[in-house]
């Protein structure tokens, strides 16, 4: 079966302009390109001779009548030849087009560098995939960027056969199309094979050194450049191509799923959600289908206010009167309260429907599948897929919802994140944010402050204070974050001067001004003066130099010597930033940097309100260059009163288990960093109770007392500090430090690590130290441990072992 392309296929020479006005199609191909069967001539020829088991005479007689077709030999500049002797042609397409395999193969073959076939599988003709002279609509490219890339495909068979050089496009075409049936669009994805195809030399190759072919690489994007050391026209490309495509709806749609719901609004807006509806369609293959989901991130918040800022369901909107009590008995109960995913086939035979069904047969909705959106093991929300025809939904159809159920997640807590975010930034700004342990005691303070208003009236608010609670103080540090962010700044600093000096070079031999010495000679001082060190001020007069004297020469030295564009612009690219300066370096510090600070602080924020649940405490996190923590427990925190040491143990014993994992996640994620920062790990112990008031004025707990003053100073200076008599730092990467200054201390926290050792939460070596004297703090001695960061521990925290139950069993045997 033969397809005809309209019109011959002819050669056109063009240019690549700069201008995005400029119309271009796939016709201004700058090759000259012909269709010719002659490889695949050869191809049965040579197989005659190496091939015993083909049908030697059946082919010799083809070649034969090829011979005595002359319009098949040669170029075929008019493709209804391959119509008129579509016999011959099907004999020669056999081992392309496998007979067992034709009725279901998507595959063609057309003229190189074209998406027009003259030969394809009747399932392909059906798709109409290649129907149409312009294919950048079908390919969602605009005619610039397909031909761009067409060319540059063809320069990678240029450089590979006449040059050796191994320079691969590794960016498939995909084309969408219609279903007929459905309306909905489909992708699939081509697969070209140029086994038939040929490239020519119309005169001796120009030779080129490895140094230029490098330099042409290096600016693939500048096809202009490409077309003057290979002009197009010294290149012919003969034979066929060979498309296979492969349907990759799924795949396709899963990415674009991945990437609408990494948008802030992709849940919380109208145009995000019917985009996201449209393209779950097309995964399904339903036109009909309809989403839903509802944030609800706990039972008890379900009727409030806070819940329904996130519904977009079939029935649990924003301005419906559900509540709790409509989901007892229920299709939605299940899923909410205990994490199962419901297919109901048809709504209508469900013995006892309930509000809520009764409601979704209302909409004309039969067929439901509702699925629990869960995070890091806690169900936020669910997630509704609806259609009127019943059984169009089963139970088949929850394995493709398995698949973008956890990006749904992903994309349900970060809008609730960012709803939390925004209503503490509220209660910040209009009030105090207080602890919820210790909110009991402001109440009271406010409730006596009322009382003293009445008989006075000049009352003043009484003084909260906690007393006899234990501290227990930890932090996580960025190894050596200062010199790492002053590297970054000297990093980027040198590349702008690098990148200023290439423009003051592009212009020297052709404007022979004494001042453009004078300008590189002032560059290369300064890049002479921060390379082995930046100093404060540097970056200030780098940058003031820069902004000041070399980027308003810019537009006189183009117009003078536009030469001198490429320097200038990669100059230009470089500083296209809010800072206005090249950022390079220091982005890929910050961005590791916050990467390290958020996985520590969201595992912290998680376990922590684990621990809650077990014993409730005052706990408080900083982040700064890393992540460091107070924690107060004790009885005067709660109303009850009720404490026992018990808790106290197994606190501390929680928080070395907490700070081991914390590392071994560190180190996990190392990999995944632009820049590869270490942490360093400190816990300070202090034995004895103190007490801590809350200042008025900084809106903040202190420590309360002379006599406690020490500990907050040990906190402030404890992380710089050396081993005694030597240069080494006590915070070392891999380890935790445990300063304390009692004995009864060290044996307490000693009993702790040969638990974690057998746990194979910390390696056997134990290293007992005294800490360098501080201004003001003498007498501090530590124990340094090395985390185990590479085994498997006997308790897997992300398979449901929590530490803090484990930590609870260590402590009470």
């Amino acid at each position: 079966m033969s397809k005809n392309p309209k019109g011959n296929f002819h050669e056109t020479v063009v240019s690549i302009s700069s201008s995005d006005d400029v119309k271009l199609s796939v016709n201004d191909f700058p090759f000259k390109t012909t269709l010719s069967l002659g490889p695949l001539i050869s191809y049965w020829e040579d197989k005659v001779k190496h091939d015993p088991s083909c049908n030697a005479d059946r082919i010799r007689d083809l070649i034969n009548l090829l011979r005595s077709t002359p319009e098949l030999m040669g170029s075929i500049q008019d493709v209804s030849v391959i119509d008129k002797y579509i016999d011959t042609v099907d004999v020669l397409m056999e081992d392309i087009f496998p007979g067992a395999l034709w009725e279901n193969d998507l595959k063609a073959v057309a003229v190189p560098f074209r998406f027009q076939s003259f030969y394809a599988t009747p399932k392909l003709e059906e798709l109409e995939l290649l129907e149409s002279e312009d294919s950048s609509e079908k390919l969602d490219l605009d005619r610039k960027t397909l031909l761009f890339r067409l060319i540059l495909q063809a320069y990678t068979i240029i450089l590979g056969k006449f040059y050796k050089a191994n320079f691969v496009i590794d960016e498939p075409f995909v084309f969408t199309v219609h279903d007929k049936f459905t309306g909905l669009p489909r992708h699939y994805k081509v697969d070209v094979d140029l086994k038939f195809m040929e490239v020519k030399a119309k005169s001796e190759v120009k030779p080129l050194k490895p140094q230029q072919i490098n330099f042409l690489i290096n600016r693939y994007n500048n096809l202009d450049l490409w077309m003057q050391m290979l002009p197009p026209e010294n290149f012919e490309f003969s034979g066929f191509a060979i498309f296979d495509f492969t349907d990759v709806t799924m795949e396709e749609t899963i990415s674009s799923l991945r990437y609408d719901l990494l948008d802030k609004d992709s849940v919380s807006s109208e145009e995000g959600f019917m985009s996201l509806q449209e393209k779950l369609r097309v995964l399904f293959g339903l036109p009909g289908i309809q989403l839903g989901f509802a944030s609800c991130p706990n039972l008890r918040e379900f009727d409030t206010s806070y819940a329904r800022r996130i519904w977009s369901g079939l029935i649990l909107t924003q301005d419906c009167e559900l509540s709790l009590s409509d989901l007892k008995g229920s299709i939605y109960e299940p899923v909410l309260a205990q994490g199962n995913t419901v297919v109901v086939e048809d709504l209508k035979v469900l013995p006892h429907p309930t509000r809520m069904e009764q409601k979704l047969l209302e909409m004309g909705l039969r067929n439901l599948i509702i699925a629990p959106l869960q995070y890091e093991g806690t169900t936020i929300g669910l997630m509704e897929l609806a259609s009127p025809i019943p059984g169009e939904l089963n139970a088949l159809s929850t394995i493709k919802l398995k698949e973008i159920l956890p990006l749904f997640a992903l994309a349900m807590n970060r809008s609730l994140e960012e709803l939390r975010s925004s209503i503490q930034s509220i209660i910040k700004e209009k009030y105090t944010a207080i602890h919820p342990i210790v909110e009991w005691r402001f109440t009271q303070a406010a409730i006596n402050l009322l009382e003293k208003m009445e008989r006075n009236n000049s009352p003043e608010i009484e003084p909260i204070i906690f007393r006899e609670i234990f501290p227990l103080y930890g932090s996580s540090d960025i190894r050596s974050s200062a010199t790492e962010r002053n590297k970054a700044i000297q990093g980027d600093m040198l590349e702008q001067l690098v990148l200023a000096k290439e423009v003051i070079l592009a212009v020297k031999d052709k404007m022979p001004l004494p001042i453009l010495d004078e300008l590189m000679f002032k560059i290369d001082n300064l890049s002479q003066g921060i390379l082995h060190e930046l100093s404060s001020g540097d970056e200030v007069v780098i940058l003031d130099f820069l902004r000041a004297e070399i980027e308003p020469l810019f537009d006189y030295f183009l117009r003078k010597e536009p030469t001198a564009e490429q320097a200038i612009q990669g100059y230009r690219t470089a500083i296209n930033n809010p800072y206005k300066a090249v950022y390079n370096k220091r982005r890929a510090y910050e961005e590791s940097l916050f990467m390290i600070n958020e996985t520590i602080s969201s595992f912290l924020d998680r376990e922590e309100e684990k621990a809650q649940q077990i014993f409730p405490h005052y706990f408080e996190k900083y982040k700064t260059d890393g992540v460091e923590y107070n924690i107060y427990i004790g009885a005067s925190l709660l109303s009850s009163g009720d404490f026992q040491p018990i808790y106290l143990k197994n606190m501390r014993l929680w928080q070395l288990m907490l700070t081991c994992e914390i590392a071994r996640r560190i180190q996990k994620l190392r990999a995944s960093l632009k820049l590869p920062l270490e942490i360093t790990q400190l816990i300070l112990v202090h034995s004895d109770a103190i007490s801590i008031r809350y200042r008025l004025d900084e809106k903040k707990f202190d420590i309360e007392g002379a006599n406690n003053i020490s500990y907050e100073i040990i906190k402030k200076r404890i992380d710089k500090a050396n081993v005694r008599g030597t240069e080494e730092r006590l915070t070392q990467p891999g380890k935790i430090a445990i300063v304390y200054t009692q004995q009864k201390a060290k044996q307490e926290y000693m009993r702790y690590l040969e638990f974690l050792q057998s746990e194979g939460y910390i390696r056997e070596e134990v290293e007992h130290l005294e800490v360098e004297d501080l201004q003001g703090v003498q007498g501090l001695k530590a124990i340094r441990v090395s985390i185990n960061l590479q085994e498997e521990l006997r308790h897997n925290i992300d398979a449901g072992d929590e530490l803090l139950s484990i930590a609870q069993s260590a402590s009470l045997n």
